[in-house]
């Protein structure tokens, strides 16, 4: 087992994570809502993440064993960091429910604790649904698209990440492949997000459930909509 490549790995997602948190906390900015639930996390991620990018010195030889203990740890880590901003603004302040929540968002479940979704600060909101558009295509998914990879890394975590019998590659490169699929997954959101405003949503509204919708979750920030979805 390669644990050194494991660990930098695992650094990797946790910055990648800390980049996502930026968005819902410029929301929560604009909105003019409390910014600190997410400034702690994306410090911690960042300092995390950044300590072992800097420090593990390493070959990146990845295989089928370190593979799987890569996605595994990933989205537990994730899933618990991901949970801290729900718990440090107060809107799920048991770590259980929190984390129940995070975990039902990344990876698209749909189940929630919530009974007034409404209540939520308006950034949190945004979080809550843009994890379902994050785990939608899979976190390692996302890495390899952005990331420089090799392509002998990526296909082990391709393999451990994707469910499914098989993996196959759209092109030669399984970046390649990585990024070719998360541009059609993007344009697919834009497009709906487009439908949704022509429809009468605003941008904030039209954002939430195109993330619900794109990831197949169907988080909502309103309450009859939550319920259909």
């Amino acid at each position: 087992m390669n644990y050194k490549a494991v660990f930098k790995m695992i650094a990797r997602m946790l910055l990648v994570e800390a980049a996502l948190m930026l968005l819902p906390m410029i929301v929560a900015l604009i909105k003019r809502e409390d910014s600190l639930p997410f400034l702690i996390p994306i410090g911690i991620l960042g300092i995390v993440g950044g300590t072992g990018m800097l420090t593990l010195k390493t070959d990146d030889r990845i295989y089928s064993r370190e593979g799987f203990v890569i996605v595994a740890l990933s989205w537990i880590l994730m899933s618990v960091m991901g949970a801290l901003p729900f718990m440090i603004s107060g809107c799920i302040p048991n770590f259980a429910d929190a984390f129940f929540e995070t975990v039902s968002g990344f990876t698209t479940t749909g189940s929630t604790i919530l009974t007034d979704v409404e209540a939520l600060p308006q950034g949190m909101l945004f979080w809550r649904s843009f994890t379902h558009w994050v785990g939608g295509m899979g976190v390692l998914v996302f890495v390899m698209a952005i990331m420089p990879l090799s392509d002998i890394r990526s296909v082990h975590i391709m393999r451990a990440e994707v469910p499914g019998p098989t993996k196959s590659k759209l092109v030669p490169r399984m970046r390649d492949t990585a990024a070719m699929l998360y541009k059609i997954y993007i344009a697919l959101t834009v497009i709906e997000v487009i439908f949704l405003m022509a429809g009468g949503m605003n941008l904030h509204d039209a954002l939430i459930h195109a993330f619900g919708t794109a990831g197949t979750g169907g988080f909502s920030n309103k309450a009859l909509l939550g319920r259909r979805l």
